[in-house]
């Protein structure tokens, strides 16, 4: 299975160049947001992810048009504390930043003592997913049930996504945090998408989780849209398939002139 980016040599630098499936369908040349969140993920998880700690908050901001360009990923230590650390990372192209990312881990321990409600927990997931093992996406909306393909969706419908992900890069399957990072991207696909494709196009992605997904399968749904005056805000509950992992969050800009 090809790889979102290739590992190059630029300049002397370790770089990433994207591979023609990450690219999305903004405009051409531009990788898609979930092979962004994810390459950065992959490399704050790498250089500054620390054992008995969990990812708990990553909020990733998407800044310039991210292209089929050489791209150097820079993190830092912002914060080494006893219960909370957190780390920076940045994406430059041709000099310029073009995303970069927070990521905040919290030290784990125990669930605090006392009863608090809880939402419904059921979970989303396609009924007869495991036959067809070469299938890496799922859709769902009442009106056309569950398919491969995104086209039967076009619809005011609450939307659900699972995706099986590909890897980051060729020398390693996605990990457990990687695989929820990425899927939560389609948080602006499954809150944004209605009867005219997709109208809005996200500027940022925050994914917040209580902890990390188990298995391959990991997927979002719809849980709020709002849009006024061209911008929108979408939220969404992340599963794996034994239950609710965390939430997802996007603010987004009108952009459907990009499909005209």
């Amino acid at each position: 299975m090809k790889p979102f980016f290739e590992v190059i040599d630029h300049q002397g630098s370790v770089a990433y160049l994207a591979n023609e499936h990450a690219v999305g369908a903004w405009g051409p040349g531009q990788v898609a947001g979930p092979a962004i969140v994810g390459l950065l993920a992959q490399v704050l998880e790498e250089e500054q992810g620390e054992p008995d700690f969990l990812p708990a908050r990553t909020t990733f901001e998407l800044l310039r048009p991210f292209v089929q360009k050489p791209t150097i990923v820079r993190t830092e230590l912002v914060r080494a504390g006893r219960r909370i650390k957190v780390a920076r990372a940045e994406a430059i192209q041709d000099e310029k930043l073009v995303a970069s990312a927070v990521f905040v881990q919290y030290r784990i321990s125990e669930n605090a003592p006392g009863d608090r409600w809880h939402a419904d927990d059921s979970v989303p997931f396609p009924p007869d997913v495991d036959s067809d093992p070469d299938a890496t996406t799922w859709y769902h909306s009442d009106t056309a049930g569950w398919t491969h393909e995104l086209e039967p969706h076009l619809n005011a419908d609450r939307s659900t996504a699972w995706w099986n992900v590909l890897p980051m890069t060729a020398d390693r399957s996605p990990s457990p945090y990687v695989r929820a990072v990425t899927t939560t991207e389609w948080t602006s696909l499954v809150t944004n998408l209605g009867t005219e494709w997709v109208g809005y196009i996200n500027g940022d992605l925050t994914v917040a989780l209580s902890r990390l997904p188990e298995g391959e399968w990991v997927g979002v749904q719809e849980a709020s849209h709002l849009d006024s005056a061209g911008i929108a805000v979408g939220t969404t509950t992340i599963y794996d398939r034994s239950g609710p992992i965390g939430s997802g969050m996007v603010t987004a800009l009108n952009n459907i002139q990009a499909f005209k």
